[in-house]
């Protein structure tokens, strides 16, 4: 990952999403990759298996994305997710 800086962290908390009907974390998710610059990263919080299956999936489908599984903290699944120099740059 080298010197990544995070610049945001997104929470999504199954349970609030399910009481306030909102829209699925991938779109959020989506908006604030599009913003990142190289180098520049995202930390995000899940506590819901399947939207950490949607969301890994999806990533693998975007070119310059990469991100790295940290595992499980405080009931929480977390990713780091960053932008590399686009290799065709």
């Amino acid at each position: 990952m080298g010197s990544v800086v995070i610049i945001n962290t997104l929470k999504f908390d199954k349970n609030d999403s399910c009481e306030m009907g909102l829209r699925h974390p991938i779109y959020t998710l989506l908006d604030e990759v599009k913003k990142l610059k190289a180098n520049e990263g995202i930390r995000v919080l899940v506590n819901d298996y399947d939207w950490l299956l949607v969301i890994k999936n999806t990533l693998l489908l975007i070119g310059d994305i990469k991100y790295e599984d940290h595992g499980d903290i405080d009931s929480f699944h977390e990713l780091v997710i960053y932008r590399v120099t686009n290799p065709q740059q």
